[in-house]
């Protein structure tokens, strides 16, 4: 009988020994892994940049650390063998464009039409999963500061929305769950698709272009507020796509 019982204790002891050993990851903790590759990432690939019945694709690179970004468009391979970018875009704590082709668009503030709310909220992924992954992991999306960020059930980010300035953002993945392209629209039918070759989860060094610091007669100033972004783009698109007949 003592035999039987020393057999039942040693046997539920292991089954309790089983049971109290390594699970899955909560849903914390795999929202908090999602949110990290927005965090950080150093990327290049083939973006399509479009206005209505103009497009042209060009090799870029994007890299971001926390509320820092820096686009490149190239016009042929990436970095060094590409020579100076078509153009380049740096969004922190200011907005900064150059453009050596149509540098009149260094001279627009492009601040209103920047998803700078999207770049601070991806900024710092424990202090997000910290503040609102209860909600977020509830209802699969996280309306904060005007900004409409949705999720889909494991956790990867699918679309945001930013109405002060009209601009989505929509993300695609593989079959493995890898971010392949990623779709910026705004407003006027400009749009900007970025599909990855190579993305790395790093924290890489962002060069942030100078911080642009105008000064006009008021005679040109009258000139640039007759400027707009929708006509400049065009006039850029239609300058490459020319250039590439």
């Amino acid at each position: 009988m003592k035999k039987a019982l020393i057999s039942v204790l040693i046997i539920s002891a292991i089954i309790i020994s089983a049971c109290a050993g390594p699970k899955g990851k909560s849903e914390e903790e795999k929202l908090r892994q999602q949110l990290k590759k927005w965090e950080s990432f150093d990327s290049e690939g083939i973006a399509e940049v479009s206005y209505k019945s103009l497009a042209i694709r060009k090799m870029f690179s994007a890299a971001k650390n926390g509320s820092e970004l820096r686009f490149d468009l190239f016009d042929g391979g990436l970095l060094g063998s590409a020579g100076e970018p078509l153009l380049t875009m740096y969004l922190g704590d200011y907005v900064a464009v150059k453009s050596p082709f149509i540098p009149m668009l260094e001279l627009l503030d492009l601040t209103p039409s920047a998803p700078l709310q999207s770049l601070k909220l991806s900024a710092n992924a424990d202090s997000l999963v910290a503040l609102y992954g209860e909600r977020i992991i509830r209802d699969k999306k996280l309306e904060l500061n005007g900004v409409t960020i949705n999720f889909n059930k494991d956790y990867l980010l699918d679309s945001v929305w930013e109405p002060e300035n009209k601009t989505q953002m929509k993300a695609l993945y593989n079959s493995k769950g890898d971010l392949s392209e990623l779709v910026v629209t705004s407003i006027d039918n400009i749009s900007l698709r970025m599909s990855f070759d190579k993305i790395e989860y790093v924290q890489p060094q962002i060069i942030p272009l100078p911080k642009p610091e105008l000064s006009f007669s008021e005679d040109a100033l009258k000139g640039l507020n007759n400027l707009n972004l929708e006509s400049l783009l065009k006039e850029f698109l239609q300058y490459k796509k020319e250039g590439q007949k």
